[in-house]
């Protein structure tokens, strides 16, 4: 090669320094292994980040399986309480829907051997199923009569509300709604 062409124009001069220590030598090997450690974690941390979010991914699917999990007990329960209710309802109305043999049979024995019944009825409630609708007409009767009426009921648990009584010649005729009295 032609110096002319590789001068670098640089005049010769003495050092003004002294060179480098030798283990300054290592700084380029600490250099190339810091950039492969720094590849190495770099990379490391590329996957961990990946996995992360594969993890995220597969809980957010988990969490969607609870949710729906979720939801579908909560249909189930509102449909058991609503079946409850249900339920709740229909014992109420076995509750109420005794039998009126007894009330009927303690008014008949109330009564003394000279008064008559000639009208008896006792209806069940449509919405209240444990009130009764009860009518009653005494022939040849008196007020006694009611008050034992009244009496033989109250035995049977079953209280007289809102009674009326009217008397139109020998008749009497006594209307009353009985319900029944919880213990």
């Amino acid at each position: 090669m032609s110096e002319y062409i590789c001068h670098d124009f640089k005049t010769p001069r003495n050092d003004t320094s002294k060179r480098l220590p030798n283990s300054f030598k290592l700084v380029p090997v600490a250099f190339y292994l810091a950039l492969v450690g720094g590849t190495y974690f770099m990379t490391m941390d590329y996957m961990a980040y990946k996995r992360a979010q594969e993890d995220k991914l597969a809980a957010e699917s988990v969490k969607l399986e609870h949710e729906s999990a979720t939801q579908q007990q909560m249909a189930e329960k509102l449909a058991l309480d609503e079946e409850t209710a249900r339920a709740e309802d229909v014992a109420k109305w076995v509750e109420g829907a005794r039998n009126l043999q007894p009330i009927s049979v303690a008014i008949a024995r109330a009564m003394p051997p000279e008064v008559r019944l000639s009208d008896l009825s006792i209806e069940r409630s449509d919405q209240v199923p444990s009130n009764l609708s009860l009518t009653v007409r005494i022939n040849g009767g008196s007020a006694n009569e009611v008050a034992l009426i009244e009496s033989s009921i109250s035995r049977l648990n079953y209280r007289s509300y809102s009674p009326q009584q009217t008397k139109t010649g020998d008749v009497i005729e006594y209307r009353s709604t009985l319900v029944r009295q919880e213990q």
